[in-house]
């Protein structure tokens, strides 16, 4: 029977343009849809399984780029957010920081970068204070003239800041702040090299005494250019850059000035020792020598000719060599003798005599860190394990006999500590307060808000 023309449209879209697969069998051009035709009765019927090769490929490639997309943007965050942990932690680890606010007003909050601390004793109540170098960030904008570097002074046991002072409106790197407790028992600071500061132990205020102390000196009343403290082992000096560019060595308290040469000889030998030159003993700790590499370290009594408030050069540097017995080229075949002081060194550093008082110990990255009348405390690691905990410990001056030991928190390690009546206040780290009894027992440890 011939068929009846009819324009033939897709079931499903209602497209007429289609592509003849074979006789009645048809394909939409527009949706892919199969259909074929009924003879007579003209039906339409179509195939609901279309090309999935042509259709799923495509769609397919589209969820895979956009996958690949979110993937990227994804990946992305989670870099950016590994990287600021990173660098958070780092930052951290170098520079113990902590915020601090006002329990009543936001815009009093601040971030804190605590550089550097040092323990001293109020002139009137003999109690202990924690003075703290630091940079602060107000986080209010209208603070901005708040930022800068602080002094701020803490009673470490009410753990609360009971005064600041500011000292630079911008900030400067703590290696240009430094301070030093010189031989009146009163702290001196110099700030930025540029002001000689001493402050008042009583009401936690500094008062500029450069000009007191250099005007007294008629070279000096040009002015410095620059000011820095002399390495400790050189007492209470100061090196100066005049304004005219001329270095000088000037000790303050005797009114002494001097040039390199003057400097070097004012120092050394029994010959140029004010009157008020007295004797002193100290303690202080062997080096790693470089000629017996695998000696072990020592705790020496060392006991010397002090030029008070003049200048000085203390034997802090104490290490085991060969002494050839004079200068030149020597070999291991030439003659010598073992020596911890040299001849040289004795006349140089004013040595009188020294002993080691724990010859039978074994010390790891020792340092003495008080030695004042009868006390004498130590720190030290345990082993030669560099992550092993320091410990501190007390020792008769006399006999080195141990009269307690204290192990401290573990990755602290005392940076500065002072005694009073009833034991001892210590800060590690810059803002770690540890304080102890009179046996040693640690009684608070905490960190500074």
């Amino acid at each position: 029977m011939a068929k009846e023309i009819k324009a033939i449209k897709c079931p499903n879209c209602g497209s007429v343009n289609k592509l003849e697969l074979k006789p009645d069998f048809y394909k939409c051009s527009n949706c892919q849809t199969e259909y074929f035709l009924d003879d007579n009765d003209v039906n339409i019927n179509y195939n609901h399984n279309f090309n999935n090769s042509n259709q799923f490929g495509d769609n397919s490639k589209a969820i895979k780029t956009v996958a690949i997309v979110i993937g990227c943007i994804i990946g992305a965050f989670i870099l950016f957010a590994v990287l600021i942990g990173i660098f958070s932690s780092n930052k951290q680890k170098n520079t113990p920081t902590y915020s601090t606010s006002s329990a009543n007003d936001d815009e009093d909050d601040f971030y804190t970068i605590r550089y550097k601390a040092l323990t001293f004793l109020k002139t009137s109540t003999k109690q202990p204070i924690i003075l703290a170098f630091e940079e602060r960030r107000y986080n209010a904008k209208s603070n901005d003239s708040r930022n800068g570097n602080y002094l701020s002074f803490y009673n470490p046991f009410d753990k609360k800041l009971i005064a600041e002072e500011k000292v630079n409106n911008e900030s400067h790197s703590h290696s240009e702040f430094k301070f030093r407790t010189f031989s009146d028992g009163n702290i001196y600071i110099i700030n930025n090299k540029a002001t000689f500061l001493k402050l008042n132990q009583e009401t936690f205020k500094t008062e500029d005494v450069g000009k007191k102390y250099f005007e007294a000196n008629p070279e000096l009343q040009i002015g410095a250019a620059t000011i820095e403290f002399v390495y400790d082992n050189y007492g209470d000096g100061l090196v100066l850059l005049t304004n005219d560019g001329k270095k000088r060595y000037y000790y303050p308290f005797v009114q002494k000035l001097y040039t390199e040469k003057e400097f070097r000889n004012a120092c050394e030998g029994f010959n140029n020792l004010l009157p008020t030159a007295k004797n002193k003993t100290i303690h202080v700790f062997t080096s790693q020598s470089t000629d017996y590499p695998e000696d072990k370290l020592q705790l020496i009594q060392l006991t010397y000719l002090d030029n008070g408030p003049g200048a000085k050069d203390v034997a802090d540097h104490l290490a085991w060599g060969k002494d050839f017995g004079g200068s030149g080229i020597f070999t291991d075949n030439d003659p010598y003798r073992k020596l911890l002081i040299a001849p040289y060194e004795k006349k140089r550093n004013r040595i009188l005599n020294w002993k080691d008082i724990t010859p039978d110990r074994l010390y790891f990255a020792p340092s003495v860190i008080i030695d004042e009348g009868e006390d004498l405390l130590i720190q030290f690691r345990a082993d030669a394990n560099e992550k092993s905990a320091f410990k501190l410990q007390k020792l008769n001056k006399n006999s080195g006999t141990i009269e307690w030991t204290t192990a401290l928190p573990a990755g602290k390690k005392l940076q500065t500590i002072t005694k009073y009546k009833d034991g001892f206040v210590g800060v590690c780290d810059g803002d770690q307060v540890i304080v102890l009894d009179t046996k040693g027992t640690i009684t608070s440890n905490y960190k500074l808000d």
